[in-house]
């Protein structure tokens, strides 16, 4: 109707604007007085008809000419009520903008930067896992900023601002390392990162589709350049966000390597520090690789027990398959039994394999012996560096070569195979580990159970070692 009607702000020869319209929120143009007049009819008619009346409290009109804002008369309508005229330091709000006959752009912009740092310190206030939280900065307070792209003019440097706000943010919360590496923060989960939208990113992306609809702006793409690597698996603890936010920051400070190790301290850092061995060996620079798995001194005790977690975890699950357990436990308080045993299957759990003759390895983490079938599983765990990966896999096959022939020949079973089960220190997950669960028809999320037992250790050893107190 008020498209059809000769009403309405000629922008050119061939165009005019009368109004904006969303859902209930109206604003009106018009030429000059008599035809608001008009316009305004036209609506408060149509409303009427349909049993809606203005909400005259949130109303008002403006007077603009020559660009300059003018003081006039309040609008009387037809059946008397009053439409109220702004003042010259009066302002209104369509859809969440203060304006006048003009964006007020200053007090708009601190007005949405301060709702959008309210509602980030509300969601880090929760008890929300990591995962959670980002998810939440980036559906509820980025939000709140966005909605402003092509209204309020931010500028690259007010963006670079508010993100690195936002990171300040993120680590007087303890949910992001100071020294952890920026670009990450804003990688997708899937993709090794920690899923956070970037102020800057979204709104130059809302800005660009606005102005042209169709054109998106593409982000890089980061792979990691293990071919061994299960990348869906390797990201499960971001993915499934099970990890407190205070440990998953500790971990990507872990592997972006900027914990404060003494080689850190004295070579990044730059501080004066006049021994950098490993304060635990005493043998070799404490890097946090050393740390993490290569630091002789706790090799039989944390690391054991890590590698022990992982495989608590593998056993636990195969009980459970073979129902010789009846429900699963954590597992830092399951303890494997030497051997269970059951109709068909039996289980060996660190025990010593008798083959004639004997072989120089022949004690691996677990052993399954299925008596129908005639066959066994050699199972085998380890917890290398993440550049490890590929090597320490063959290795465990040529390790334990000559015991599953003496197995065969020994026992008279038609087949002996050995499956390495590897997932790094950080928790990349090798991709013939995902296979070797799956042949053993072990459940999903035995790899999450896994990964977990194999991160929460790091993150603990990396924490008592350099902040043990």
């Amino acid at each position: 109707m008020l498209n059809r009607s000769s009403y309405g702000y000629s922008l050119d020869q061939s165009r005019k604007l009368t109004h904006l319209f969303y859902v209930d929120d109206l604003k009106l143009f018009a030429r000059g007085r008599q035809q608001l007049e008009g316009e305004l009819e036209l609506v408060r008619g149509f409303s009427e008809d349909i049993g809606m009346i203005f909400g005259l409290d949130k109303c008002a009109t403006i007077s603009v000419k020559r660009g300059k804002l003018e003081r006039e008369e309040n609008m009387v309508l037809i059946d008397g009520q009053v439409l109220p005229t702004l003042g010259t330091e009066e302002r209104y709000k369509y859809l969440g903008v203060q304006e006048t006959y003009e964006i007020r752009q200053r007090e708009n912009k601190e007005e949405v930067e301060k709702e959008l740092f309210s509602r980030i310190k509300k969601v880090l206030n929760t008890q929300l896992s990591a995962k959670n939280k980002m998810t939440a900065i980036n559906i509820w307070a980025i939000p709140a900023f966005i909605y402003t792209a092509g209204v309020l003019t931010w500028s690259r440097t007010d963006l670079e601002r508010l993100d690195r706000e936002t990171r300040t943010t993120l680590t007087q919360y303890c949910v992001l390392h100071p020294n952890s590496a920026i670009e990450r923060l804003y990688i997708p989960r899937r993709e090794s990162g920690r899923g956070l939208s970037s102020l800057e990113n979204v709104y130059l992306k809302e800005e660009s589709r606005i102005k042209t609809f169709f054109l998106q702006s593409n982000l890089p793409v980061h792979h990691l350049q293990q071919p061994e690597v299960d990348l869906p698996s390797t990201n499960t603890y971001l993915t499934q966000g099970y990890l407190y936010p205070q440990t998953e920051g500790t971990l990507m400070a872990i592997q972006d390597q900027v914990v404060p190790t003494r080689a850190y301290a004295k070579y990044i850092m730059k501080q004066n520090i006049e021994n950098t061995k490993c304060r635990l060996c005493n043998n070799v620079e404490e890097t946090v690789q050393h740390l993490s798995s290569g630091c002789s001194t706790i090799a039989n005790t944390k690391y054991l027990s890590r590698h022990n977690n992982m495989g608590k975890v593998v056993h636990q699950f195969m009980c459970l398959r073979e129902q010789l357990l009846q429900e699963f436990v954590p597992h830092h308080i399951y303890e494997p039994t030497t051997v269970r045993e059951g109709n068909e299957i039996k289980i060996y759990w660190d025990l010593t394999v008798q083959t004639d003759p004997g072989a120089e390895h022949n004690r691996p983490d677990m052993v399954v012996w299925n008596k129908r079938r005639k066959s066994a599983i050699i199972i085998d765990f380890t917890v290398p560096l993440d550049q490890n990966l590929a090597k320490v896999y063959g290795e465990k096959i040529a390790k334990y070569e000559t015991l599953s022939r003496q197995m065969k020949q020994t026992y008279g079973l038609e087949k002996v195979e050995i499956k390495p089960l590897v997932i790094s220190c950080n928790g990349l997950v090798h991709r013939k580990t995902v296979e070797h669960l799956r042949e053993m028809d072990l459940p999903s999320n035995t790899i999450t159970w896994m990964q977990k037992a194999v991160i929460l250790a790091t993150v603990s050893i990396i924490r008592q070692v350099l902040f043990p107190h």
